[in-house]
């Protein structure tokens, strides 16, 4: 009887000891977290006076898009819609104790308990706000381009697309009536609480010209994307840096060669689509079409999301669906970090009188004779592809041969 009394006690003061540990463990883990949510809400800054109100009520974000010439009919134009609608979600707030699963990811990757601060600066509250929303799903977002009006629904991401149809007439009858430069023109969105937004098309015309493809991180952006912490650190604390000499060269490009259109083909998290415009818009960068990934919280990081599988798949779609749209001869430019070589290698076997040139910046000091872009560029000729760490190293006509001196 006094053995199972005393088994008792000591069961019951291990217990005790256990929820002690267990006490003391959820504690240390609150009061780690409360302090990085205490660091978050008071060292953010809106390094690029963005207005985020937007994100704190239910919206929707339009990406700049495209319309072509139809190939069929010369009177017609497909006008491609793409928007994405949200809604806040205030159990994803900054203001509460607890964070999401994703942001504890991210924080994990430049923080823990003995230096909250593992790199000089804290996560940017701005840039995580479009992660901390609700995707509307099956809402209907009416569209209307002139007179032509269409009712389209979101899907499961609250992402919304689309392709009207619209005369050549129509297209010239907006443009007169809004006088926009650059090949524009605007249409309007209004979802269902009568919430309106404008949105932007860019004309691809004549059919005959130049469109240069060009990704965003490590190609015109510094991020870093081989290096999980340089990646986080470089989208989510530090304000956006440009490589180096490559807006000049783009501004280049688009005033030395006639009809020059440029696309921005990512697959970065449309989430950060602001972001990126606003990144565009003050390096001087020419204004052009947005095409990104949507984040969804299946994804295990930033840097797993980037690299997957379906950021090849999402490239390889989009390059195809400009190239059978158009006429029109294209230049892509990417880099090394990610599938860039091996995405335009592909397109440039399938579609090999129509890509002019492609360049390839180098961010690990590769040169033209690495097995990698000679297994990527495989049968394609020599004189059409070009390695660079330097743009000054690129040609500013792109009728020329990408590279006038051999190897």
């Amino acid at each position: 009887m006094v053995s199972y009394s005393l088994l008792f006690i000591v069961l019951c003061c291990c217990a005790i000891h256990i929820d002690g540990r267990k006490r003391f463990h959820d504690i240390r883990e609150r009061r780690f977290w409360q302090a990085v949510v205490d660091k978050l809400k008071n060292k953010t800054v809106n390094k690029f006076h963005i207005d985020f109100r937007r994100f704190e009520q239910e919206d929707m974000v339009l990406y700049p898009d495209v319309a072509f010439e139809s190939l069929k009919n010369d009177s017609t134009w497909n006008v491609v819609i793409h928007g994405w609608r949200y809604e806040s979600n205030h159990g994803r707030s900054w203001l509460g104790i607890t964070l999401t699963r994703w942001v504890e990811r991210i924080a994990k990757h430049l923080l823990d308990p003995d230096a909250i601060v593992y790199l000089n600066g804290s996560l940017n509250r701005d840039r995580l706000k479009p992660f901390f929303v609700d995707d509307e799903s099956n809402d209907v977002i009416e569209i209307k381009v002139g007179t032509t009006t269409q009712s389209l629904r979101t899907d499961v991401n609250g992402q919304f697309y689309g392709e009207l149809l619209l005369t050549n007439n129509q297209i010239q009858s907006i443009r007169q009536q809004q006088q926009l430069k650059d090949n524009i023109i605007t249409y309007e969105a209004t979802g269902d609480n009568q919430d309106k937004a404008q949105g932007v098309i860019r004309l691809i015309e004549p059919r005959q010209g130049i469109s240069v493809i060009s990704d965003v991180d490590d190609t015109i952006k510094i991020s870093e994307v081989l290096d999980k912490v340089r990646l986080i650190a470089n989208t989510f604390i530090y304000p956006f840096k440009p490589v180096p000499g490559m807006a000049d060269l783009y501004r280049q490009w688009y005033t030395a060669n006639a009809n020059c259109t440029f696309h921005y083909l990512s697959g970065m998290p449309d989430q950060l689509y602001t972001l990126t415009q606003e990144f565009i818009y003050t390096n001087n960068f020419p204004d052009g079409s947005f095409h990104m990934r949507h984040f969804g919280w299946a994804a295990a990081s930033l840097f797993d999301f980037l690299h997957s599988d379906a950021t090849f798949t999402h490239k390889i779609k989009h390059l195809r669906f400009f190239l059978s749209n158009t006429i029109r001869d294209y230049v892509l430019v990417g880099d090394s970090g990610e599938k860039d070589p091996e995405i335009y290698g592909t397109i440039a076997r399938e579609y090999p009188q129509r890509i002019r040139a492609i360049f390839i910046r180098a961010i690990k000091n590769e040169d033209f004779n690495d097995r990698r872009f000679l297994t990527a560029f495989e049968g394609i000729p020599s004189e059409k592809w070009q390695v660079f760490d330097n743009p000054q190293q690129l040609p500013t006509d792109l009728s020329r041969s990408p590279r006038a001196t051999a190897h």
